[in-house]
């Protein structure tokens, strides 16, 4: 039996800029996604048979897939049946045989270790594994799968935050220390409305067309959260940043649509609306989050991986 891991991912900032050069700060989560992967009998027409389990347990997904031909014998959801399938196909790609030269059925599980509508990255760690397993390139592969920006794909096999940052389409990675002295008042807060990230993109920003200027401000953002010592310049920056994503999306920021009254401030992270905000603390900010019916309340160190 072979295994593998991936960590889940957040974007701390530069998110949809990020696609367009801007850096971005970015951070590993402590939840992530395993894959074990286990060989049968040999067999003329091998099989892999999947197997994809919640994080409560429960299995959610399982397909039997022809080997040979990465053919669908059986799925219980067709949906991701044809994503797996097509990611498989990209794999057999990258690393031509890969599949066709496998003599033995293969048993694939995967176990999520977070609530798959936390959207913490459930497709880009299972595309890290499974560039792991094949020995592809995870870069490549989630270029051909998915088209993202890929720093989900850095998040996913480091064990610290990172700078990320794309250059002639290539990505650049630095480790950095982001443990701001001031964490105990960061949190992060499920909102539970979460957006597809494609239809999100592709519908609030295809037409804007980012100015060197903007994507400047971006990265400055980015440096300057990475660096600061003080809670109140943060906070700031946080504002600053909604601002400029705000103005370009033409889409209200989400503590204007959800938490006009609360004294700290409020980040989106990723796409607009959906999963994760980023918070300040204030007194009784987890009763007020709480009584607004958003019950999971994550604190920096519950949250993020930084070795």
């Amino acid at each position: 039996m072979n295994s593998f891991s991936a960590n889940g991912k957040l974007l701390i900032s530069g998110e949809y800029a990020v696609r367009n050069g801007s850096l971005a700060l970015a951070v590993p989560c402590r939840f992530g996604q395993t894959l074990r992967v286990t060989q049968g009998d040999i067999s003329q027409h091998p099989e892999l048979f999947w197997e994809a389990f919640l994080s409560n347990g429960s299995l959610w997904f399982s397909a039997k897939i022809d080997l040979k031909n990465l053919w669908l014998n059986a799925a219980t959801d067709s949906k991701p049946a044809k994503k797996l399938i097509e990611i498989l196909g990209f794999i057999e790609k990258l690393n031509p045989g890969f599949f066709a030269r496998q003599h033995r059925n293969l048993h694939c599980q995967t176990h999520l270790e977070f609530p798959l509508d936390w959207g913490l990255g459930s497709s880009s760690s299972l595309v890290s594994m499974l560039a792991q397993f094949s020995g592809t390139d995870a870069f490549e592969l989630n270029k051909l799968s998915f088209g993202s920006s890929g720093y989900d794909i850095a998040c996913a096999s480091v064990h610290s935050p990172i700078l990320y940052q794309l250059k002639n389409g290539k990505p650049e990675i630095e480790m950095v220390d982001f443990d701001p002295v001031f964490k105990k008042d960061l949190f992060f807060v499920h909102l539970n409305r979460k957006q597809d990230t494609q239809i999100s993109i592709s519908e609030n920003y295809k037409n804007f067309k980012p100015t060197k200027e903007w994507l400047s401000g971006i990265s400055d953002i980015s440096h300057n959260m990475l660096k600061t010592r003080r809670l109140d310049e943060f906070e700031q920056l946080m504002n600053l940043h909604e601002e400029m994503i705000s103005s370009v999306l033409g889409m209200e920021k989400v503590a204007d649509l959800y938490f006009p009254d609360y004294r700290g401030s409020v980040k989106s992270l990723g796409a607009w609306g959906g999963d994760f905000v980023l918070i300040t603390a204030r007194d009784g900010f987890r009763e007020y989050f709480i009584d607004k019916g958003f019950s999971t309340v994550l604190s920096f160190d519950e949250m993020v991986l930084n070795r």
